[in-house]
């Protein structure tokens, strides 16, 4: 998508006081870049927030290797350094156990890739979370994903202000199916895109709720 359209739904600030949310995850592995977004449908719009975790360890590294100034995001609140070398899972728990005190929402489920995850997962479960799993797949993430395609080029995705979010939506390359179903494929996009995946994992949990009005049964999983 180009990130022209995506930057035209930038608004100065989102109210999500009292909003009904749906949060992704996208965890990866421990040395790598984490990500947790949360979305809520406004009025057939969707407003989204996102936010990074990084190696605090491997921040310096990072920018030199990735031409990404993440201390500057790290001081704008959009990315968190955690953890030495490996980034501390505990804090990404703390952050998403305080997402509803922080914003004054209604966490209605949390989206998850099963790689990596698990644990993370049944710890919000256990702190009375309702959470489900979703395969990284063309089949299962084509109808978000090209869900939130079509609100970004309509202009009808808003965030606030995000350089970093914007740069893994540059870095974002689609892979299609045989049907022409598509999904972000992380090994053929050109940098990082853990933010837009937890984007997606969290659009898909929304769209399945809100838009196909479909009743989870929050004891199984998606797959």
């Amino acid at each position: 998508v180009d990130v022209a359209d995506v930057q035209k739904g930038k608004v100065e600030h989102i109210d999500w006081k009292g909003r009904e949310v749906f949060l992704g995850l996208d965890l990866a592995t421990t040395d790598d870049n984490c990500s947790v977004a949360m979305v809520a449908e406004d009025n057939g719009e969707i407003l989204g927030e996102s936010l990074a975790f990084v190696p605090e360890g491997r921040v310096d590294e990072k920018c030199k290797v990735e031409k990404v100034d993440y201390w500057q995001f790290i001081k704008e609140g959009k990315c968190i350094a955690c953890g030495g070398n490996m980034v501390d899972y505990g804090v990404i728990e703390e952050t998403i156990l305080g997402i509803e005190e922080k914003y004054g929402v209604k966490v209605v489920g949390i989206a998850y890739d099963y790689h990596n995850c698990l644990s993370t997962a049944m710890k919000l479960e256990r702190a009375g979370y309702q959470t489900v799993v979703v395969k990284q797949h063309s089949s299962v993430l084509h109808p978000a994903t090209k869900l939130l395609w079509e609100k970004i080029i309509s202009h009808q995705f808003h965030y606030e202000e995000n350089r970093l979010l914007e740069i893994n939506f540059q870095n974002a390359r689609c892979t299609f199916d045989t049907n022409l179903n598509r999904y972000v494929h992380k090994r053929r996009s050109v940098g990082k895109v853990d933010m837009v995946v937890s984007l997606i994992n969290a659009v898909y949990l929304m769209q399945q709720t809100v838009e196909f009005g479909t009743s989870i049964d929050w004891g199984c999983q998606i797959i």
